[in-house]
Formats: structure tokens, sequence, C-alpha cells
């Protein structure tokens, strides 16, 4: 049952279905992946052969390799979808397929083979910053006369060097490093902050900044730029930055993401065509 507000805070255990004999398993990192993508494929005509199932209540606990055990050891006609940023923590694809800007070339290389798909982006939530999805919660709130995609895409264009800086703390820090303390720094301030905190050069952070900014493939238009950039943000990052601009920090998207995942259903086009395709195929293979 879908939920009728924009949070995820009450999906808990009860949303994990127990494994099933019927249909075909698509095992997810957690019941937050559950709620999107039972949110945008409800209405596919593939869904009813489909079962998205969670692995772990919250991401955190292992959820990606989780996914891929529980794919490897299934008896039934398992698949499973994780995150960009498995490849991060793997020192097969960290220092090659992570860094792959060409979303064809990237997803014909299936680095845990045919059966996982490996999502384009950092995770999942990436996907529920699109512009107009966005647009659609301000204007829901009431607290910004900014409404246009194109206006919000160039807002957070305007400040990608902020983004990029604090995504340099998860793709230069082998352990999760806390970025609280940094909320309130932008520009030198916060690169100089961020030097400090993983104790590295200013060279190397140039260096790392270029290599993401690098995914934006110079594109001039705000909302073009904002989609092919925001592939390799750090999803949760970046979410406290686009809280502070589009809304001054009195809406947290934390609690909107069930919002923002509901209009990108209502929305087919904003929804992966990758995804909706390696499903499709599933379906039709396995029929």
């Amino acid at each position: 049952m879908m939920m009728s507000n924009g949070s995820f805070k009450n999906i808990g255990k009860e949303a994990i279905v127990p494994e099933s004999t019927d249909g075909i398993k698509i095992y997810l990192e957690s019941t937050d992946d559950q709620y999107i993508l039972r949110n945008w494929f409800s209405t596919f005509n593939f869904y009813d052969k489909l079962s998205f199932e969670s692995v772990s209540e919250t991401r955190g606990d292992g959820g990606c390799r989780l996914v891929l055990k529980k794919v490897e050891n299934s008896q039934l006609k398992a698949f499973g979808i994780v995150d960009r940023d498995i490849l991060l923590a793997d020192p097969n694809f960290k220092n090659s397929l992570w860094w792959e800007i060409d979303d064809e070339v990237f997803l014909s290389q299936k680095p845990y083979g045919e059966k996982i798909f490996v999502l384009p982006r950092w995770e999942l939530e990436n996907y529920l910053f699109h512009p107009q999805a966005l647009a659609s919660l301000v204007a829901d709130k009431r607290l910004n006369t900014m409404t246009s995609a194109a206006d919000i895409a160039k807002l957070l264009c305007d400040h990608e060097d902020d983004m990029v800086a604090i995504t340099l703390l998860s793709t230069i820090s082998p352990k999760r490093v806390g970025e609280q303390v940094l909320r309130d720094k932008s520009g030198e301030g916060l690169s100089e902050a961020i030097l400090k905190q993983l104790l590295i050069q200013a060279d190397v952070l140039e260096s790392e900044q270029i290599k993401i900014k690098c995914f934006a493939e110079n594109k001039q238009d705000p909302i073009e730029r904002w989609q092919r950039l925001s592939r390799l943000l750090d999803g949760k990052r970046i979410m406290h930055r686009i809280d502070d601009l589009l809304f001054s920090g009195k809406v947290k998207l934390e609690s909107e993401r069930g919002a923002l995942a509901g209009h990108i259903a209502k929305h087919k086009p904003l929804i992966d065509s990758a995804l909706t395709n390696w499903l499709k195929d599933i379906y039709q293979s396995t029929a």
C-alpha cells in the first residue's frame, strides 16, 4: 500500500515482504528503495510480475552486498538493484568503472553479472533531485517564489562547487566523515575546512573536484548540466545543501522523499529509462 504523505518515516519492518515463490524477485538495498520503486512502477504493465523486496531496513547495513548475496543464493527468479556507490567501496572498480562518464559504457559493463543492475547515479535518491520534482515541492510548500525547474536548476548549478566539495568527504575518505560542522561554510571556507578534516593537500582536493565536475560534460543548459553532474554527487550530503538553498532549512528533503518520488511517478519520462528498460527485459525474458 502506498503511503499518503511525503515521508518515509513510517516505512519499517512491516514493509519488508517475506520471500514468496511467485513472480520475479527484485532485491533492493533498503525499504526506502522499495517504496520508491513500487511507487514508480505500480502502473506499468509488467509490475504484477515483479516483487520488489528489501534486504535491509536502511542503507548502511551493508545493503548492497546483501543484495548480491540474496541474488546469488536464491533458488528463485531473482535479480537485484544496487547504488553506484558500491563501486566506490570495491577495489576492483573504484579507480575505473566508478569514474566512467558515458552511461552507455557504464551500463554495458555489468560488474556483478547480468542479474544485478548498478544505478548510474550515486544512489537511488539522486533521481529524486530532478529540478522538475523539486519545483513541484517548492510550489507545494509555498515558501519560495522560485517554482521554475529551470530557475531551480540554475540555483543548484550556481552552487555546484560546494556540492562537489562536500561529496569529496565520501570519495576521498575511506570512512564516512560527518559534514554537519561544515553546513554553514561555502566557497574557499568550505574547501579549507575539508582540507583540514581530510588531512590532504590542496592539489589533491582540486584534482578530485575536476574528476567529479567532468560528469557535467560541459553542458550549459542548467537542467541538463545538473542532471549530468548529480550522477556523481553524494545524495545524502547534498540533500542538506538543497534544503538550505530552496527552503532555508525550513523543509527537510529527508522527510519529503515520498513526495518527490510521487511527483516523478506522475511524470513517467522522469523515471530512469535505463532502469525501466532493464525491468522490461527481465519481464519479457522470464515470461
